[in-house]
């Protein structure tokens, strides 16, 4: 009974040893994956911290790189009776060209950039330059397109875009210009005129035309 007893006491002890070493190794092991999962944090962190390092220094780029990065584009809309475009004056303005297809009148207004006020004015008629069908539907079609003119006569010099217009019906087409004084957009003095048609030629290669 006695030998019993001992044996019982023993075993309880081994039991508790047995117990304390499984809880320390438990204990080893969360300590173990809590340090993994903070190394892994900081490597994280560390990361996002270097991305956002080099994102900011990217962003501060020269004020020259990024005007080598401006986007400049045109846009042009129309209906069944009436077109718009966007062109470039100079370097500091575009203009606003209207085609009227009723009349065959074009037209361009130019913004001041400098006063915010009226610019400028050019105006003519495309009818007569794309000899359109007289008593049919007009059918016109128009861009504009960039261009550094070389010239120019009394300080002026051709506008820093091409207006082209397409007859659909006739296939006929023309590029209109004027000539523009940057010195007097400068002191803000309006602009006027006729544009300049240069042209006209055949797009479409129809019998009979």
């Amino acid at each position: 009974m006695a030998l019993e007893q001992t044996q019982g006491h023993g075993g309880a002890k081994l039991f508790n040893r047995k117990g304390q070493l499984m809880l320390r190794g438990r204990r080893g092991k969360m300590w173990g994956m809590l340090a993994v999962g903070l190394l892994i944090g900081l490597g994280i962190g560390g990361s996002l911290s270097v991305g956002l390092l080099v994102g900011k220094q990217t962003a501060t780029l020269p004020d020259s790189v990024l005007a080598e990065l401006r986007l400049k584009a045109a846009a042009s809309h129309g209906s069944d009776t009436f077109a718009i475009a966007t062109g470039p004056i100079d370097d500091e303005v575009e203009g606003l060209y209207t085609l009227d297809f009723l009349t065959g009148d074009l037209s361009c207004f130019v913004i001041n950039s400098r006063t915010g006020s009226f610019g400028g004015g050019f105006k003519t008629n495309v009818a007569g330059v794309l000899s359109s069908e007289k008593g049919k539907k007009p059918n016109y079609l128009m861009v504009t397109g960039q261009i550094n003119a070389v010239g120019g006569s009394n300080g002026g010099r051709p506008a820093a875009c091409l207006c082209y217009v397409v007859d659909a019906n006739t296939g006929g087409a023309a590029a209109f210009t004027f000539p523009w004084t940057k010195a007097m957009a400068t002191s803000g003095q309006a602009q006027g005129g006729e544009l300049r048609a240069i042209g006209p030629w055949k797009v479409r290669n129809a019998p009979g035309q």
